[in-house]
């Protein structure tokens, strides 16, 4: 038996799928890329805007047509969107089988070995409990070495942004115990992995008990064998004077931080629900780059956001030159259903919103450029991963997130180094990477 799995949206999805492939492995599966060999084949759903929402419908309907061959192949929906509309599924595509929201992973072979018995589809949804025993953890280890994990420690969200689905689907905040976090990562850690990448919704927001994020950050920078800890996605709201100094302060804690403010304007961050304010912003800004004055920062930029004019448009344009952000994931907003901006007047043009976009795009380009030059020279610290960008070439991160693409030149080859750290130093700075040439010590 085979399954399928494409994924779509944010890094938390990524964790996901991961932990859904070791479930159905257990269960005597084996993976495959090639959706024609799969005996089961789902879709990871993301459903933040509007366009993810649609690859994903669109994708499972394009999986339908293997139902044309092989009426015995389950196709399902899982994640984000499974979670928001449900049975829905199954009159917006027939012949889909399984629908199952994300708290519920854990009974996927279960409820597709269900279908199988019966006639008809099956959907669950809802939240589960947050008990130790319902977040996901890494299964066995991999045949082969891998150098990077994700673990997720808390689940949920309760901010209340205007014009976010995220609560809806992914329900209230859950937090992990500190103690299931470390043991999760000591485990990786022990079968080869140096870099763990901490997940939530709200991941600054963990706290259990009396232990806040900062407790936690400082217990796992004491396991022997990690060499780099992130995590993803903070709000600043939660960036407290102890998170904030653990950079430079913690050796395992990476020189880099995807801050999402998602303007410049403080009367549209009032707007969205954001609970902060650019000056706010800032002085996190501010703390950050004083621990550690060569961190990276990038984040995350919603243009046309409803009632947003030319001169909110230009303060967020003013807030990107004044932070230096070394990269965006910036988007054009879409209503999303259920939240409160989907009740707002959606009045600023298609045309305007792509203007705006672009202009952000040319200025975090800009931007990019300038620090990926001011890094040749430096030397940088890589987690080699795949092959590099031209023949002979590996590629890797640098701490500051970084891809570096670099020719061993002590007669290493791309087996010997992924998975390892390299000292390279950097050569040229291109339009998205970094090349550089491994140093010899």
């Amino acid at each position: 038996m085979k399954l399928y799995v494409k994924t779509f949206g944010c890094q938390m999805n990524v964790h996901d799928s991961r932990r859904i492939e070791e479930i159905f492995s257990a269960a005597g599966y084996s993976m495959t890329t090639d959706p024609r060999q799969a005996d089961v084949a789902l879709i990871n759903s993301c459903t933040v805007r509007e366009k993810a929402w649609h690859k994903a419908i669109s994708e499972t309907g394009r999986l339908r047509k293997l139902k044309r061959g092989r009426r015995d192949v389950i196709v399902g929906v899982v994640g984000c969107v499974a979670q928001q509309e449900g049975e829905r599924i199954f009159d917006l595509l027939p012949g889909v089988d399984i629908v199952v929201a994300p708290d519920h992973y854990g009974k996927l072979v279960e409820l597709v070995e269900e279908v199988r018995s019966r006639e008809g589809a099956l959907a669950l949804t809802g939240f589960d409990r947050g008990l130790p025993q319902d977040f996901l953890i890494a299964g066995p280890p991999p045949s082969r070495r891998e150098a990077t994990a994700f673990v997720t420690i808390m689940k949920g969200c309760q901010e209340r942004c205007a014009y976010c689905i995220v609560p809806t689907v992914r329900g209230p905040e859950r937090h992990r115990p500190i103690e299931d976090v470390e043991s999760e990562v000591r485990s990786l850690v022990s079968a080869g992995v140096v870099e763990v990448t901490l997940l939530g919704q709200k991941v600054n927001a963990y706290r259990r008990g009396e232990a806040g994020f900062a407790d936690l950050l400082r217990c796992l920078d004491s396991v022997e064998g990690l060499e780099r800890l992130r995590f993803t996605s903070p709000h600043p709201r939660h960036m407290t004077s102890d998170v904030t100094s653990s950079f430079g302060n913690l050796r395992s804690l990476c020189e880099s931080i995807h801050l999402p403010v998602q303007s410049g304007s403080n009367r549209i961050l009032s707007r969205m629900g954001r609970r902060y304010n650019v000056e706010d912003y800032l002085l996190v800004v501010a703390r950050l780059r004083e621990a550690c004055p060569s961190i990276g920062i990038s984040t995350d930029l919603i243009v046309g956001y409803p009632g947003e004019t030319k001169e909110d448009f230009e303060e967020t344009l003013a807030l990107i030159d004044r932070v230096g952000f070394c990269g965006a994931f910036s988007f054009k907003y879409s209503p999303r259903p259920g939240t409160k901006a989907a009740r707002l007047d959606d009045d600023v043009p298609a045309d305007e919103k792509a203007r705006r976009l672009d202009a952000v795009h040319d200025r975090i380009e800009s931007l990019e450029r300038q620090w990926r030059k001011s890094m040749v020279g430096a030397r940088l610290e890589i987690l080699v991963a795949s092959a590099g960008r031209l023949p002979g070439q590996v590629s890797g991160r640098a701490r500051n997130g970084q891809i570096v693409n670099f020719v061993p030149t002590d007669g290493k080859t791309i087996e010997d180094l992924v998975g390892h750290l390299v000292e390279v130093e950097v050569i040229a700075a291109h339009s998205h990477s970094l090349e550089g040439k491994s140093v010899i010590r």
